[in-house]
C-alpha cells in the first residue's frame, strides 16, 4: 500500500467547517447515528471524504424533479 492510496481523514472541526454544522452537532449526529460514517483512531474520531460525499448524496432533497413537475401538470418539456 503506498500512501497515494490513503484519504486524508478529516477531524471534526475540519468537517464541521467544511459543511458548516458546529462540533456539538456533529458529535450529536454520531450518538443518533444519523450522520456521515466516522472512524475511531484511538479515541480521536475521523472523517474519510468519501464516507461524508456519501452520506451528503444520500440526503433528501427540497425541490421537485423535473419528472415530477411533468406528471403534475407543472412545467413541459
Amino acid at each position: 500500500m503506498n500512501d497515494n492510496s490513503l484519504e486524508k481523514l478529516l477531524d471534526e472541526k475540519e468537517l464541521a467547517q467544511l459543511i458548516r454544522v458546529s462540533i456539538p452537532t456533529l458529535r450529536y449526529w454520531r450518538s443518533e447515528g444519523k450522520g456521515p460514517r466516522f472512524r475511531k483512531v484511538g479515541q480521536m474520531v475521523r472523517y474519510a471524504p468519501s464516507d461524508v460525499t456519501a452520506w451528503l448524496n444520500s440526503r433528501p432533497t427540497g425541490g421537485e424533479s423535473v419528472d415530477s413537475q411533468t406528471r403534475e401538470g407543472g412545467v413541459h418539456a
